[in-house]
C-alpha cells in the first residue's frame, strides 16, 4: 500500500517511478554507513528498514499541489515556491488524521516526521519549522540528504540531470543546503557504492523503455 500510494504521488509528480526506489535504497546505504561510524543513534537493523521503509511517504503531501505548479518546466515564482513548500505539512497533516490506532504504529510515527521535517536544515535554514542540528529526527536528515542527491542526479521537467561526480560536489560544498557532517562523511564512503548502483538502474530502466517501444 505505501509502494501504491507513493507511486501515486510520483504519477502526478511526472517523476520516474525509480524516484521512490533510489530514496529508499539511499537511506538504508546511509544509515549502515551512520551504525558503522557512530553509535550515537543507537538504530538497530529493524530501525534501519523501517526508516527506509517510511521513506516512501517523504512526499505524499505533494499530491495537494496544483499540477500547474508541480509540473511547471521553468523556475518558480516566489508564491508558487511557498506553496510548494506547504507539502511538508500537508503530508505530516494527513498522516495525523489517521485513526489514533494507527498514528501510534511505528512506521507512521516515522513516516510523520520525514513529512514534516525531510526539509529541515542542519543550520536552520530549512523548512517548516527551521529546526537546527540534532533537533531534526535522524530519519529526517538522512531521507532529506537522499532526496537531495537523487533529484540532482535524475532528470525533472524543470532540470536535467546532473552527473554523480557533479551532485557530490553540489552537496559536499553546500549548494543545496547544510547537512549533517557524519552524514556527509557517510555519502563520500558508499558514493562508489551509488554510482554503480544507480547505474544499474538506469541500464534496467532504459532497457525496459526499449521494450516498450518495440511492443
Amino acid at each position: 500500500m505505501i509502494s501504491i500510494l507513493s507511486h501515486i504521488v510520483e504519477f502526478r509528480n511526472g517523476e520516474s517511478g525509480l524516484h521512490i526506489l533510489r530514496v529508499n535504497t539511499i537511506t538504508k546505504y546511509l544509515l549502515k554507513q551512520l551504525v558503522q561510524r557512530t553509535d550515537q543513534y543507537f538504530l538497530s537493523k529493524a530501525d534501519i528498514s523501517l526508516i527506509s521503509t517510511a521513506s516512501a511517504l517523504h512526499d505524499i503531501g505533494k499530491i495537494s499541489i496544483p499540477d500547474t505548479i508541480l509540473n511547471k518546466p521553468g523556475p518558480l515564482t516566489a508564491e508558487e515556491l511557498e506553496v510548494i513548500k506547504t507539502h511538508a505539512m500537508v503530508g505530516a497533516d494527513m498522516l495525523s488524521d489517521l485513526p489514533v490506532e494507527q498514528q501510534e504504529a511505528p512506521l507512521v510515527k516515522v513516516a510523520s516526521e520525514i513529512c514534516r521535517w525531510h526539509h529541515e536544515r542542519y543550520d536552520g535554514n530549512g523548512y517548516p519549522d527551521g529546526l537546527k542540528g540534532e533537533e531534526i529526527p535522524i530519519s529526517a536528515q538522512v531521507v532529506a540528504l537522499a532526496d537531495v542527491y537523487d533529484a540532482l542526479t535524475s532528470e525533472r521537467c524543470y532540470k536535467k540531470a546532473y552527473s554523480h561526480e557533479e551532485s557530490l560536489k553540489m552537496i559536499l560544498e553546500g549548494q543545496c543546503g547544510a547537512f549533517n557532517p557524519a552524514l556527509l562523511l557517510c555519502l563520500e564512503e558508499i558514493a562508489d557504492l551509488l554510482e554503480s548502483e544507480f547505474s544499474f538502474f538506469d541500464k534496467n530502466k532504459d532497457s525496459t523503455a526499449s521494450s516498450e517501444r518495440e511492443e
